[in-house]
């Protein structure tokens, strides 16, 4: 179960039902949902299913026209074929853009199972996710989710639709309470990592699971479906873009191991990103945070390595000139497996100051030690522009204080402790 925004003054409700013998089990998906526990002013919703596999459907309700700031309280309603309903979950709905009053981040990154790998690295995060979800306002997950086209990696006989529905099941307390906003990573584009040409299910190949599990707000903000979208959040504008497709020399596009997209060509993110920043930027006076997130970093201390993740020089030719123009102030990635934070740098990734005192550029942050069943990552020498690099699994938050003030930090999810924090000062 997942709630995610839509829009403005909407969220849309999702879950999965594991289908009748092949067939829809909840060919009416519906919501109840009201501003009481008690469920004394009750508004009931239908909503949309659809599939790729026919092991699972997907449904999703869209809550529209709902009040800015509210706690609203929700259950999924029965069907006749054996669904029974489900408990009671809640939500509060975004404030109004502009709303001057702080804004708490949760930024997860490359998170998937438990394995032989991470030794419950996974788990751990998703305990410390639930710990901070009462004082998060929304989490961001910077791609590569579940890790099922791993599969077989230390989870035996654990396969790509049982390692999706595992993650979920899993991450449910978290996912059905707290605005829960996903980015596409590697890992999402089709079943097999080691290639496409391994995923022998066409069902499951070009974002289909991603595509399907999740419902995020692509068609409201004239971005696409959940690859590429952006929405506000009192004082922050928040995009996430696509960094595995739909771009020239895209790591994962036609052609290459992966074989994903292109959904909107070579220019169609991008032309979208340049008016979605420039009308961003242009709403400074209002809400003074623009953040983008993508999965693969631009900049950091691993360099491209042939099979291991690193710096992709490609989304950094595509992408970074529009972050610099429109004055982003963060770009948040994950693929590296470890968490990176680096002094603001030029557009060539040198120093430019080793300070956070209203500094130009984006400030570049790596976040992706959240479970790491792949392994974790290491380097002997830093970049100089590396300011911290943390080895461990956790994730990252981010407290947006008001228009000018900011803090970051990166907790050890093992211990729960902060091992990295800093303060930062824009004078939007």
């Amino acid at each position: 179960m997942r709630v995610a925004m839509r829009g403005p003054n909407a969220v849309t409700i999702s879950w999965r039902t594991g289908g009748n013998f092949g067939k829809n089990d909840t060919p009416e998906p519906r919501v109840e949902y009201s501003t009481s526990k008690a469920f004394t002013d009750k508004v009931t919703v239908t909503g949309t299913t659809d599939n790729y596999d026919k092991g699972s459907f997907f449904h999703n309700v869209a809550l529209l026209n709902l009040s800015p700031s509210t706690t609203y309280y929700y259950r999924i309603l029965a069907a006749p074929t054996c669904v029974r309903e489900s408990g009671i979950h809640s939500f509060t709905t975004a404030p109004l853009a502009g709303n001057p009053s702080a804004v708490s981040i949760t930024l997860v990154g490359d998170l998937g199972n438990d394995n032989l790998l991470n030794l419950g690295g996974s788990s751990r995060t998703m305990k410390g996710l639930r710990q901070v979800a009462d004082k998060t306002d929304f989490f961001v997950h910077i791609g590569d989710i579940s890790y099922a086209d791993d599969y077989g990696l230390g989870v035996p006989f654990e396969f790509y639709e049982q390692s999706w529905n595992s993650w979920q099941k899993h991450m449910t307390e978290v996912t059905a309470n707290q605005f829960y906003m996903t980015g596409p990573g590697n890992h999402e584009v089709t079943c097999a990592i080691l290639g496409d040409f391994l995923c022998l299910n066409s069902n499951y190949k070009n974002f289909s699971a991603y595509l399907h599990r999740f419902r995020m707000p692509g068609d409201e903000s004239g971005g696409y479906k959940n690859l590429w979208y952006s929405f506000d959040y009192g004082l922050v504008h928040y995009v996430i873009i696509n960094t595995e497709t739909d771009f020239p020399d895209a790591p994962s596009g036609p052609g290459t191991l992966l074989n994903g997209g292109n959904f909107k060509g070579l220019t169609g993110q991008l032309d979208w990103l340049k008016a979605d920043l420039e009308a961003a930027n242009g709403n400074r006076a209002q809400v003074p945070w623009i953040i983008v997130s993508g999965h693969r970093p631009f900049f950091g201390s691993l360099p491209k390595l042939p099979a291991l993740p690193g710096n992709c020089d490609s989304c950094r030719t595509a992408f970074d000139p529009l972050l610099q123009q429109y004055n982003v102030d963060f770009y948040v990635s994950g693929h590296v497996h470890w968490y990176e934070r680096l002094y603001p740098i030029d557009a060539n990734g040198n120093p430019i100051a080793y300070n956070y005192d209203n500094q130009p550029g984006p400030i570049h942050i790596i976040n992706g030690a959240g479970g790491a069943p792949e392994g974790k990552a290491s380097v002997k020498t830093p970049i100089s522009a590396s300011a911290k690099i943390v080895s461990a699994f956790g994730f990252a938050r981010l407290e947006l204080k008001d228009a000018s003030n900011a803090r970051l930090s990166f907790v050890d999810s093992k211990t729960m402790q902060e091992v990295d924090s800093v303060d930062i000062i824009r004078h939007h």
